[in-house]
């Protein structure tokens, strides 16, 4: 009985997003010449892959400032 009502009251628990999710969202807003320059290729990507060059480069956090910038101009 305890398990079923777990399983009930589990739907209505709010999960905090990954901290990073967000971050990758607005990237992906970002048109394809931006993420390539953020990603420093001139190569054909798709906009999933930039974005995944970007966050693997990104974990200096130098880096994600510089890609937060980038983000609002």
């Amino acid at each position: 009985m305890k398990a079923l009502l777990n399983l009930i009251g589990s739907l209505f628990v709010y999960k905090s997003p990954d901290p990073l999710d967000g971050f990758r969202h607005n990237l992906e807003l970002l048109p394809t010449r931006k993420l390539k320059q953020l990603a420093g290729t001139q190569t054909h990507y798709s906009k999933k892959r930039l974005v995944q060059i970007i966050m693997q480069n990104s974990s200096d956090s130098s880096i994600r400032q510089a890609s937060y910038l980038a983000l609002y101009k």
